[in-house]
């Protein structure tokens, strides 16, 4: 039996390969073209959660840009009292970029790497490639979170793809994959 198995092992190989991929390529779509859209498990979308959200934070920001701007001007009348310093203070270089550009990077490594993997094209590094961003997704966007323990901090999925992904490294692509037809041309 366990021969009639290891037949198959190729092409199972290459279907999980291929579903990981469409499932993952999901992810970059969403971030970069809103689709497919997302949903909350009661059906409601996560847009009109977020605008929800924008708008209680948006009103928050209000209520402390108004205490922050009499803080100002407190602190203002006591720093105009203080002698001048010796030296301006330069503008601090190396912000960190915003997310949005965060996210337009992880989601194009998602919608490239996803199409990549599934055609099984250059497997093995664009394979190490999303597997580190789906680690660097864990480690950055869960962990703070929720905890280092996935089930607490929503990171499971980025787990499973990072450690799914790490192993087509080192198994290859399995069977349908360009990769194959590329490289065996090659080494006729």
């Amino acid at each position: 039996m366990n021969a009639t198995l290891e037949k198959y092992a190729p092409w199972m190989l290459g279907v999980l390969r291929i579903v990981t991929a469409l499932v993952y390529l999901e992810h970059g779509t969403q971030k970069l073209f809103h689709f497919p859209p997302m949903q909350r498990f009661g059906g409601a979308p996560v847009r009109q959660a977020a605008q929800t959200a924008s708008s209680a934070l948006s009103s928050a920001v209000d209520t402390a840009s108004s205490a922050l701007s009499s803080a100002a001007g407190t602190v203002s009348s006591m720093v105009s009292s203080a002698p001048p310093p010796s030296a301006p203070a330069a503008p601090p270089e190396g912000m960190p970029p915003s997310m949005q550009a965060i996210f337009l990077v992880g989601g194009l490594i998602e919608l490239i790497g996803g199409i990549a993997l599934v055609l099984g094209f250059l497997t093995r590094p664009v394979a190490l490639i999303v597997a580190g961003e789906c680690a660097v997704i864990f480690w950055w966007m869960h962990v703070p979170r929720g905890g280092i323990y996935p089930i607490s901090n929503g990171g499971e999925a980025a787990v499973l793809f990072c450690f799914t992904f790490l192993y087509l490294v080192f198994a290859g692509p399995g069977a349908f994959a360009l990769d194959n037809a590329i490289f065996r041309r090659k080494t006729d």
